[in-house]
């Protein structure tokens, strides 16, 4: 059985679970760490974390990647 691993942190729970719909639609298992902070303060670090199999590890983060490139050319785009 696969050690889950961190591969993205949140700022929020709802885009945790964001990442988290995406990683599973590429068939990734996916689990939260700390997702009842839920409208608490991010105190010492405790933000949402996404965690995958280690094995899943570079594939995961290959789609957080793209997910964030689009995100980062879509907010580029709303300024011109």
């Amino acid at each position: 059985m696969d050690k889950y691993v961190e591969v993205f942190a949140a700022n929020d729970i709802t885009f945790a679970y964001l990442m988290k719909a995406n990683l599973e639609s590429a068939g990734i298992p996916v689990q939260i760490a700390n997702e009842n902070l839920q409208g608490a303060y991010c105190l010492d670090g405790m933000v949402p974390l996404v965690l995958v199999p280690e094995s899943r590890l570079e594939q995961a983060r290959q789609i957080i990647g793209e997910i964030q490139q689009s995100s980062d050319n879509d907010q580029g785009d709303e300024g011109q």
